[in-house]
C-alpha cells in the first residue's frame, strides 16, 4: 500500500510538471498552391478558389492567386474556361456553355500559375434521390426538446459509391467541421458492406445542426432546412476523413493526432510533386422543406 501511494504522489507531481508551456519554432517553407475544386453538374455559378499556404501560426488570410489560367476539360474535349473576380475566385457560368456534365463523364482540372503547370482528374458519379425529409418532435431525454430532422435516401445496389451529405439553414450552409457528413454506400466507411440500402439512422440525423460539444440543436418553425447529397470519388472520401479527423483533432486532447495535410489528387504536371488541395465534379441531388411541426 506504501509503494502504491509514493507511485501515487510521484505521478501527480508528474502531471504538474507538465503544465509548463513549450514554445515550438517551425522552420520557414516555400508556399505551395492551394486548390479547392469542388464543382458540380447543376446550372449555377461554379467557382474555383486558388490560394497559397502560409506558415501554421500566421493569423492572417492566406494569399489569395489572382493571375492563374484555370480551365476544366471534359472527355469530349469541350473546355470550360473560368474567370477570375476576387479574392482569389475563379467562376464559370452554366449559362454560357451549359453545365459541366453529367454522370459517366471524365474532366481534367488544368491551371497554369508562376510558369508551372497543374492538373488532376476525375470522373462524375451518380447520386441518388432524396425521397424526403422527415420531421419529429422529440421530448428531453438525451437532446434538447424540440424538432429534429432526417432525410431518406437509399443507396444505389453495387459497393463503392461515395457521398457527401451538406445541409442549409435558411440558406446558409452548415460548414461547422463537427457537421461533416460523409457516406460510403449507406454507411460510414467500405468495410461495412452495407449496400443499396437506406442510409443508417446517424447519417440521416447528422442533418440537424450540432453545438461544440456535438449535442445536436433542434430546429425551430419556419426555418428552411435544405439537404444536398453530392456524389465524390473515393480517393475524395478519404480526403475529406482525414480533413475532418485534422479539423476535430483540438477534441481529442492526448489522443490528438500528428498534424498532416490532407492528400491532394492534383499534382505539378511536370514533375509530379502534389499540391494541396482537391479537384471533385459531383452530380447533385437536393430538397427542401419548411420546419411545419
Amino acid at each position: 500500500m506504501k509503494q502504491f501511494k509514493y507511485i501515487a504522489i510521484i505521478g501527480g507531481i508528474f502531471l504538474l510538471g507538465c503544465e509548463d508551456v513549450v514554445d515550438v519554432e517551425l522552420g520557414e517553407f516555400p508556399p505551395q498552391l492551394v486548390i479547392d475544386a469542388w464543382v458540380n453538374d447543376m446550372p449555377e455559378l461554379q467557382v474555383i478558389t486558388l490560394s497559397e499556404s502560409a506558415t501554421y501560426f500566421d493569423p492572417n488570410q492566406t494569399p489569395r492567386v489572382d493571375d492563374a489560367t484555370v480551365t476544366i476539360i471534359r472527355d469530349d474535349n469541350q473546355e470550360f474556361n473560368f474567370q477570375f473576380t476576387e479574392n482569389g475566385q475563379y467562376v464559370y457560368d452554366p449559362t454560357e456553355s451549359g453545365v459541366l456534365g453529367e454522370v459517366g463523364n471524365t474532366f481534367e482540372l488544368q491551371i497554369q500559375y508562376a510558369g508551372q503547370e497543374f492538373c488532376a482528374s476525375t470522373e462524375l458519379f451518380r447520386v441518388p434521390e432524396i425521397e424526403s425529409i422527415e420531421l419529429e418532435f422529440r421530448d428531453e431525454i438525451f437532446f434538447p426538446e424540440g424538432i429534429y430532422a432526417q432525410f431518406i435516401a437509399r443507396d444505389f445496389v453495387g459497393l463503392g459509391d461515395t457521398y457527401w451529405i451538406r445541409t442549409f439553414k435558411n440558406g446558409v450552409f452548415r460548414n461547422n467541421p463537427r457537421e461533416l457528413n460523409i457516406a460510403f454506400d449507406a454507411a460510414f466507411d467500405g468495410g461495412s458492406g452495407i449496400d443499396g440500402l437506406v442510409f443508417i439512422p446517424p447519417i440521416r440525423d447528422l442533418v440537424n445542426p450540432v453545438d461544440e460539444n456535438f449535442t445536436p440543436i433542434p430546429w425551430l418553425p419556419d426555418e428552411i432546412i435544405k439537404i444536398e447529397i453530392h456524389s465524390i470519388s473515393q480517393n475524395a472520401f478519404q480526403f475529406m476523413e482525414i480533413a475532418r479527423d485534422q479539423m476535430q483533432n483540438g477534441d481529442n486532447g492526448i489522443f490528438a493526432l500528428p498534424l498532416a495535410n490532407t492528400r491532394s489528387n492534383i499534382s505539378n504536371c511536370s514533375s509530379g510533386e502534389l499540391a494541396l488541395g482537391f479537384f471533385n465534379v459531383a452530380s447533385v441531388s437536393s430538397v427542401s422543406r419548411v420546419i411545419d411541426i
